[in-house]
């Protein structure tokens, strides 16, 4: 399948990356307009009580501890006519399924299960980030095959391309597993640089990419958009420009008579 033809409502979007500490609904709504989706999270679903994450983004797994907390960031962005994406993790994949599927019945439009995290807490237990080591690669299909039986939206995988060194090999297998819209973090995508370089070497025509990593203005997303990401997103520099993405976006449109000529 051509990743011209699915998700094409994010297709050359920019995406609010989810950030913990600061992804709740009001900072979604304020620093992501002009988005084409934004991300909830990321939350952390665990039973232990010192887990260093800030207040409203560690959550037990009890539902009735999460369920409104979760109901009214997601009204919150849904309020303000913008697509919502739910982000999560936890030690044991029920706990981040049972969270994703209440996402799920809330209305979220997207789900994303974050393999990203080199917390200490995941790498002792071979979760989140360590997925991608070779070791566990058979884990990392278990862990894919559990989503996709249990969760119904289109849901992102998101990876950090320099997390370790089999993550291009965790990326084939996710796809094997049926799974193609990706959200990789590639640290520095400027000219020449390592991260773009991968870009290019990472995608193909059965995955679709959300590319992020130092984008902080039009020419940033131009260039990773050419590289082959088939959309943006930004993370860091939102929080320090909340008018960031809106006037990005404002520049994108009125280049398009240009670029099309």
């Amino acid at each position: 399948m051509s990743s011209q033809n699915f998700y094409s409502d994010l297709k050359r979007k920019i995406v609010l990356a989810e950030m913990a500490g600061y992804s709740d609904g009001s900072f979604c709504i304020k620093n992501g307009a002009g988005s084409g989706l934004v991300m909830l999270g990321t939350y952390i679903i665990d039973s232990s009580e010192k887990i260093p994450y800030p207040d409203g983004f560690y959550f037990s797994p009890d539902k009735k501890l999460y369920y409104k907390n979760l109901e009214r960031n997601i009204c919150i962005v849904k309020n303000a006519k913008i697509k919502a994406g739910v982000s999560a993790v936890s030690i044991d994949i029920k706990d981040t399924i049972s969270f994703l599927k209440t996402a799920q019945d809330l209305g979220a439009d997207y789900l994303s299960y974050c393999a990203h995290s080199v917390m200490k807490m995941f790498l002792e237990k071979d979760t989140s980030s360590a997925l991608c080591l070779k070791k566990n690669h058979e884990k990392l299909k278990r862990v894919l095959h559990d989503l996709k039986d249990n969760l119904e939206l289109p849901l992102i995988i998101k990876l950090g391309i320099f997390d370790n060194e089999y993550v291009m090999d965790a990326i084939k297998i996710i796809n094997d597993c049926g799974f193609n819209l990706f959200h990789i973090n590639f640290e520095r995508t400027k000219n020449d640089s390592p991260g773009l370089e991968l870009l290019g070497k990472v995608k193909n025509e059965r995955i679709f990419i959300i590319a992020g990593g130092g984008i902080k203005n039009t020419g940033d997303v131009l260039r990773v958009l050419d590289k082959g990401a088939d959309a943006v997103s930004i993370a860091t520099a939102a929080i320090k420009y909340p008018d960031l993405i809106k006037s990005i976006k404002n520049e994108l449109e009125n280049k398009k008579p240009e670029r099309q000529q």
